[in-house]
């Protein structure tokens, strides 16, 4: 099971790149995975998209890092979903 699955909290990241954005379409979502690797927590990149798996207060954290790299390089719309992983069970239908 990848440790994602066991985290507190994840968020999934995606950048929509700008094009008259400061920085090409590229960069801005390079921006996103590159604040997502300083952070140190664990995160796959795709092409569309960013996730971070940990703990509420270090993944909130790091989440605003991304979202701030992503706008500064241009980026105009960043989309995030949050779940926190003691909570999902409640939502289920069952």
């Amino acid at each position: 099971m990848p440790g994602y699955n066991r985290a507190e909290l994840s968020a999934e990241i995606t950048v929509v790149p700008s094009p008259d954005g400061r920085e090409s379409p590229r960069a801005q979502a390079e921006a996103a995975r590159r604040a997502a690797g300083a952070s140190g927590l664990a995160h796959e990149a795709g092409p569309d998209a960013t996730l971070l798996a940990g703990g509420r207060a270090e993944v909130l954290e790091a989440l605003r890092a991304v979202i701030d790299a992503s706008l500064d390089a241009g980026a105009h719309i960043v989309e995030v979903k949050v779940e926190a992983q003691g909570d999902a069970r409640r939502f289920q239908q069952g």
